[in-house]
């Protein structure tokens, strides 16, 4: 009776010892899903204005080219779009704000 008791208490043991290792891995990949997550939240902020400007100037130069029948004409909008985007939508001041704020995402993890 007494050796039943003790086996039934390493098991016990043995089984608690399992659940803690599990719950000691389930954790880190849990941190280290978080801490991917805030990286990539981080590019999507750096990245947002420079793909929504491409998406843009595709739209339009593809818009031209369909309304008017000329290539040339669809590139030459599409060469101006991407200038006034690289020109006053993303100048020094947005760069500089998309850097600061995934900056203060990674911080804030």
């Amino acid at each position: 009776m007494k050796m039943d008791f003790i086996e039934e208490q390493v098991r016990a043991h043995k089984l608690r010892a399992t659940g803690r290792r599990l719950d000691r891995l389930l954790a880190g990949i849990g941190a280290e899903i978080t801490s991917l997550s805030i990286i990539f939240l981080a590019l999507a902020v750096l990245c947002a204005p420079v793909g929504f400007g491409l998406g843009v100037t595709w739209l339009l130069a593809h818009w031209t080219i369909r309304a008017t029948g000329s290539d040339i004409l669809g590139w030459i909008v599409g060469i101006t779009v991407f200038a006034f985007f690289c020109r006053y939508v993303w100048g020094a001041r947005l760069q500089a704000a998309s850097r600061r704020a995934a900056e203060a995402l990674v911080a804030a993890r």
